[in-house]
């Protein structure tokens, strides 16, 4: 069967991995001519995460490519993001319509899932690729995840999400449309999260608190 077809039985694991990813910066490509397969994208700053990721497809059976880049970019702290990218999968056609709505020209931008339910290991891939820390003169102060792009209504079911599934009752920062978590609770967020998977330390321990 050609990979343009084919249908992808994700193990249950790896599904919360995936939820995390399009949570974060994963994306799901507008359907081909044929309208019956998509692919999967995700980029971010760290070549090592990329390769990992790129591995996790890998042993599901899902062919891949990645584009690695660890020159930084034309600012003070900025990097060029590397990228992973599959082939045209037929499931990946059907999960789009689970996380996009589509426009009339045919185009789509990324929704939340009505039926999602957040785990630890899909917070931590979220985190990863649109959670940061926030630190006020050396000291943590709060923890914020990027939702600008999703609806008020979307928003507020993640901040639902928290309390629901994780136990824990955030905020939601209006003005800059972003997930908050407050410094009273980044013990009990960093005691949930994950901890920094070691192959990442060098490039991502930074965002993670260190509690006792």
């Amino acid at each position: 069967m050609r990979e343009f077809y084919k249908e992808i039985d994700f193990k249950e694991e790896f599904s919360e991995h995936f939820k995390g990813f399009m949570l974060g910066d994963g994306y799901l490509s507008n359907r081909n001519k044929s309208k019956c397969s998509a692919q999967f994208c995700l980029s971010n700053v760290n070549p090592t995460y990329i390769t990992t990721v790129s591995d996790m497809l890998t042993q599901q059976n899902i062919k891949n490519s990645v584009r690695l880049f660890s020159r930084k970019g034309g600012f003070k702290g900025s990097r060029y993001s590397s990228v992973v990218t599959t082939l045209f999968y037929k499931t990946f056609s059907e999960l789009e319509e689970k996380w996009y709505r589509m426009r009339d020209d045919g185009t789509h931008y990324k929704k939340v899932p009505n039926d999602l339910k957040l785990t630890r290991t899909s917070l931590l891939h979220w985190y990863i690729g649109d959670g940061y820390l926030v630190h006020l003169r050396g000291d943590p102060v709060r923890v914020q995840f990027c939702t600008d792009r999703y609806t008020d209504d979307e928003i507020m079911f993640l901040r639902d999400c928290f309390e629901r599934d994780i136990g824990l009752k955030i905020q939601i920062d209006w003005n800059r449309r972003r997930l908050r978590i407050p410094k009273r609770l980044l013990h009990d967020f960093f005691s949930v999260l994950p901890e920094c998977p070691n192959e990442f330390i060098e490039e991502l321990g930074y965002k993670w608190m260190k509690i006792s």
